[in-house]
């Protein structure tokens, strides 16, 4: 994961992000990737965690992985949830 890691930090725009990511991953693995990004995206904007796992057809215990990591403070995702990234 480390090669991985330092691969992905090389990577300099986005349109070679996301072609890396589609030669690595899977169609079925991206879509449960971006469906964890949008998980902690809803939950921090205050959606139930009911609300969200009928919304994305998902487990409420990956909702609930969701929800531990904002209550942690000092959580990179919560910072990049924070700085309000979006979609290009």
């Amino acid at each position: 994961m480390r090669q991985i890691y330092k691969i992905i930090s090389k990577i300099k725009t986005n349109a070679d992000i996301e072609k890396f990511f589609s030669e690595i991953f899977t169609e079925n693995e991206l879509e449960i990737l971006s469906k964890r990004w949008r998980i902690l995206e809803l939950l921090s904007k205050g959606v139930t965690q009911r609300e969200i796992a009928n919304e994305l057809n998902v487990s409420l215990c990956k909702v609930t992985r969701g929800a531990k990591i904002l209550k942690d403070k000092n959580a990179i995702t919560t910072r990049f949830l924070n700085k309000g990234i979006e979609n290009d």
